[in-house]
């Protein structure tokens, strides 16, 4: 019994591998945002499964039991060369586990076992994995967000004193996940045909596309499409990729590739579309449009209205600002 004891408390804690893959992952490097993100979504994850293998539900108000709260506290304890691999680990797990059990490791073990059965027919919404139930399925939706970054895939392994096991997010385990949620309406593949405007660059490169009956799609594209994105910009592209509509959200295009049909130059050319990304300083904007500070007050006088009077302005301000005064000050 003393020998059993000892082994149990001399167990190190659970540890997952997360392995990231992906065009903007690079050989150990991976962006601190989406690093954050894994691990915070990772550890909210094990929390509401903790709180599910204690028999409640996992989106609850109040402060958690402090053995859930302790123990699947994660930890960033390693870094891999060659490779975005991270090493977590969990809280210590007490001296008393042999009695009671330790909830970090049941868990792990419970996510890296549950995640990839969802693919599995059996499982539904009313019958989903030990430890999994709706809140739970709802922050591995929001962690499987980093596939919108750049990112293909993430690997859970466990590394705990039992068999290893894992499992890996990608898009189709992610959609299994939000069929389950009931989200998507529809997932297929599509070729799309309009006018691209509002290019976005933060945080992963979007643009939103209408089409001709004035249907919009929010573009998600990949690393390798930058380039051709400043000469597509208001332009009639054709877009091949993934079409995901869901009821009461934007219609979603997963873009796999983007050709520019109106083959007409916009002025300027390549060579203009080159700083499209490059934030430009007041300065340097005012060169490029040709635009010169004002020395002659009269140049912008003569912009004023001839038959407005810039005092009765001023008075109805001031009114204005009276009348709201004595409301409050009466209120």
């Amino acid at each position: 019994m003393a020998d059993a004891k000892q082994n149990q408390q001399g167990r190190t804690p659970p540890r997952l591998t997360v392995t990231v893959m992906g065009p903007k992952v690079g050989a150990a490097r991976l962006a601190a945002a989406d690093l954050a993100e894994i691990v915070n979504r990772t550890q909210q994850a094990l929390k509401r499964i903790g709180r599910v293998l204690y028999g409640e539900e996992s989106k609850r108000q109040g402060r958690d039991r402090a053995d859930i709260e302790q123990l699947c506290e994660l930890f960033l304890v390693a870094w891999k060369p060659g490779s975005a691999i991270a090493e977590l680990e969990l809280g210590a797990p007490p001296a008393q586990m042999h009695m009671f059990g330790y909830i970090g490791e049941q868990t792990v073990t419970a996510f890296v076992n549950g995640m990839p059965r969802m693919k599995g027919a059996a499982v539904t919404a009313a019958h989903l994995p030990s430890g999994f139930d709706r809140g739970v399925l709802q922050t591995c939706d929001a962690l499987a967000r980093v596939l919108e970054h750049g990112i293909d895939a993430v690997t859970f392994e466990s590394q705990s004193d039992q068999a290893g096991t894992a499992f890996t997010l990608d898009a189709p385990l992610r959609t299994r996940v939000r069929e389950l949620l009931g989200q998507p309406i529809d997932v297929s593949s599509a070729v799309k045909t309009g006018r691209l405007e509002e290019l976005n660059g933060h945080g992963g490169f979007t643009g939103r596309l209408w089409e001709a009956d004035e249907t919009k799609w929010l573009c998600h594209f990949k690393e390798e499409h930058l380039e051709q994105l400043p000469e597509a910009w208001m332009r009639t592209v054709r877009i091949i990729g993934r079409a995901i509509v869901e009821e009461g959200k934007e219609r979603i295009l997963e873009v796999e590739s983007v050709s520019v049909l109106d083959t007409e130059l916009r002025a300027g050319g390549a060579a203009e579309a080159a700083p499209f990304w490059k934030s430009l300083s007041l300065d340097e904007l005012a060169e490029k449009q040709g635009i010169a500070a004002v020395s002659d007050l009269d140049e912008i006088s003569a912009l004023w209205p001839m038959d407005d009077d810039p005092d009765e302005l001023l008075r109805h301000i001031l009114r204005e600002r009276g009348a709201r005064r004595t409301l409050v000050e009466g209120g």
